[in-house]
């Protein structure tokens, strides 16, 4: 109870100087036009006393306070003399001189808080990584990046590496991204049938549909799979094993490769010939298709690539877009809420967990991910685990969750993320002129067609600047890491390794990983910065 005294005490305090300051320097602003000579004069007096300190502290000015007065009136007596000196000229132009002062007052120290508290430090550590010696105490020196991206240091994680590159080839998330490519480019062509009328029209439906129809019946057998293996003795499936078995197969590979192969070879002939290849990649289902692919693709490769900088990026690929999806959705189903107060309470609802540290955040989850040795499980994942006859493990240190133990610990990101997209995404949604859907429903289009054709393109740049804020919020993931794991069992992350070899005295090689993480950053602020500057012109 005392904590949260002193937190609310320390909030107030806080809060009722920066308005005394905002207040009272606006009101001085406003007098000193008319006591120009005074203002300037006192204003030298406060710029003399710290003057004064450093002076008298370098023995320049007499020890102590009387050298820290004689900074004081020294600056206030020049001060005095460049007031009387400009007097005249301020009186005629009072007005515009004190429009033009007021920004410098409040961005001025601002400024120079910043540039003392993080550039002066960030130019620093870049320097340091730049020097050999674990204090950064040597010369010039490449041998902390070589380290990051060539070797490992004995008892750590490995920092960057191409081990088991040729695995991705060979993985079911691979060959799952080659069938959803190959869904994709069906769809994409018979949407563009559908448009072209007549018996073409009817030829892209029945394609359209044979699709749906076997995504639907692979979901289905998951499905049933599913209640097999809680039925089943020792939660066995067969319809898992003969499914993963299809999907492995090295001729399920070669079949699926050649078909994308003809399919390019006949895109490359008719587009030569025609000069359009009648596909339709705007359409849902192929849009669809082809983002689900490329994110199973880039889980292939992060899975499979095992190491510090590929988890950073991993994190990256996921949450950030998750986060968006799982907003959008939600910010589609807020709109169309009929009630207004449950709208209000659902978004405060889902907004709510970014309100709470990542600390705290990763606290909660570690009691649902919880695992006891024996007796009743306590954690909500194993308990019901547990409850269906499956058998319970440790989410996070299970050898055999290995490497996606790490998205369990991005489960918790996206949590605290989704309502920050949501909430961005569904002022957008709200933004949309009612005339542009009204006129997509007269002309026909189904309401799935109007959000895909009309609703995403309005919000596109917003979608942008959504997707850039969580990449750069999760490039710099430390908080959820060092909570849950620490970095061991494979899930070590930029951040945490930066701070523990700060820990360990290798001074420079945290500055090296610092320098990393503020490189891979920089191309996303600036792509953010160029696409609000075009939103704005």
């Amino acid at each position: 109870m005392d904590q949260v005294i002193s937190v609310v005490i320390s909030v107030t305090v806080g809060v009722s100087v920066g308005a005394a300051l905002f207040i009272g320097v606006n009101l001085v602003l406003d007098q000193a036009t008319r006591r120009w000579t005074l203002f300037i004069a006192l204003l030298g007096a406060l710029i003399g006393l710290v003057v004064g300190a450093v002076l008298q502290h370098n023995e320049v000015f007499p020890s102590g306070l009387p050298g820290i007065l004689l900074g004081g009136a020294i600056f206030a007596a020049i001060g005095a003399i460049v007031g009387k000196l400009t007097v005249d000229r301020v009186g005629q132009n009072a007005a515009e001189i004190a429009e033009k002062v007021r920004p410098a007052l409040f961005v001025g120290p601002a400024l120079f808080f910043v540039t003392v508290g993080l550039v002066i430090p960030a130019i620093n550590t870049f320097l340091i990584s730049f020097r050999s010696g674990d204090s950064g105490d040597g010369g010039f020196s490449l041998e902390w990046y070589q380290t990051i991206f060539t070797d490992k240091i004995a008892g750590t994680n490995e920092f960057f590496n191409f081990d088991n590159f040729g695995d991705i080839f060979t993985s079911r998330l691979f060959i799952a991204t080659l069938i959803l490519c190959m869904a994709a480019g069906l769809l994409a062509w018979s949407s563009a049938k559908q448009f072209a009328g007549g018996d073409d029209a009817r030829t892209g439906r029945r394609v359209s549909r044979a699709i749906g129809i076997t995504f639907g019946a692979v979901g289905a057998l998951m499905v049933i799979g599913l209640i097999e293996g809680i039925a089943r003795d020792p939660n066995e499936s067969l319809i898992y094993d003969v499914l993963t078995v299809i999907i492995s197969s090295p001729v399920t590979l070669g079949l699926i490769a050649v078909s994308l192969l003809l399919g390019l070879i006949w895109w490359i002939t008719t587009h030569r010939r025609t000069g359009h290849a009648d596909l339709d990649w705007g359409s849902p289902g192929s849009s669809v298709a082809l983002v689900a692919a490329v994110i199973l693709l880039l889980f292939a490769v992060l899975s499979t690539l095992q190491a510090v900088i590929w988890n950073n990026l991993w994190w990256v690929v996921s949450v950030a877009g998750l986060s968006t999806v799982l907003g959008l959705l939600l910010a589609i189903l807020a709109d169309r809420t009929r009630s207004s107060r449950t709208e209000v309470g659902a978004k405060a609802m889902i907004f709510l967990p970014m309100a709470i540290s990542m600390v705290g955040a990763a606290v909660i989850w570690d009691f649902v991910y919880e695992r006891q040795p024996s007796g009743a499980q306590t954690g909500l994942f194993n308990a019901i685990l547990e409850a269906t006859g499956f058998q319970t493990r440790g989410f996070f240190v299970n050898a055999s969750m290995i490497p996606w133990n790490n998205l369990w610990i991005m489960v918790i990101m996206i949590w605290i993320q989704t309502g920050f997209a949501m909430v961005v995404l569904s002022a957008a949604i709200k933004g949309v002129p009612d005339e542009l859907l009204e006129a997509a429903r007269v002309d026909g289009a189904t309401e799935v067609q109007t959000f895909w054709r009309v609703v995403i393109p309005q919000i596109r740049s917003t979608i942008l600047v959504v997707v850039t804020t969580l990449i750069i919020i999760v490039m710099k993931v430390f908080d959820l890491v060092k909570a849950t794991t620490g970095g061991a069992n494979r899930t070590n992350v930029l951040a945490n390794e930066m701070f523990d070899q700060l820990v360990n005295g290798r001074f420079a090689l945290s500055s090296a990983f610092a320098v990393v993480i503020f490189a891979l950053v920089i191309p996303i602020m600036i792509m953010n910065i160029r696409r609000t500057r075009a939103d704005l012109n």
